[in-house]
């Protein structure tokens, strides 16, 4: 009996993993997209807490999925016209993963993210990083720079 009762229980938990993956089945629809940029500075060789840029932008945007492709158009506060339905590739640029690419004098790393908050709340981060390469002596001035650009959408009814 404990077994069975054990076997129901984790049975429940599991229930909702795998829930919370963006799919282009999710995406479907009008979102009201709140983007809000942030930087941090390079302080004693460290980067400081992000600040806001007071860069915040509202977007509308709208996902359909024709022959087992995801397209998005999009329209902001700023621009009014839209310049039509375009393929999305949000799934497959959004992934986690850091992307790092070396140069002589600079290192830079690319980070995506999409986080599914709720059925109509997602989030969408944008993190790039730029750090000098101290070995490397150019007369170019690299900067060392941290910008994040978070985008909170919320499924519009």
């Amino acid at each position: 009996m404990k077994r069975i009762a054990l076997l129901g229980l984790v049975c429940f938990a599991l229930s909702g993993c795998g829930d919370d993956k963006v799919t282009k089945e999710y995406l479907v629809g009008k979102w009201e997209c709140k983007w809000d940029s942030y930087r941090s500075k390079m302080k004693d060789g460290k980067f400081t807490d992000y600040v806001s840029d007071e860069f915040n932008i509202i977007m509308n945007e709208e996902f359909k999925i024709e022959n087992n492709k995801l397209y998005s158009i999009s329209k902001t506060e700023i621009d009014d016209d839209s310049s039509g339905w375009k393929e999305s590739d949000i799934i497959d640029t959004h992934t986690g993963e850091i992307i790092e690419k070396t140069e002589n004098n600079s290192t830079e790393k690319t980070i995506r993210s999409l986080i599914k908050k709720s059925h109509d709340t997602y989030i969408m981060s944008n993190e790039y990083i730029k750090t000098r390469n101290e070995q490397y002596n150019s007369e170019e001035n690299t900067q060392n720079l941290r910008i994040k650009v978070e985008t909170i959408c919320t499924r519009i009814k």
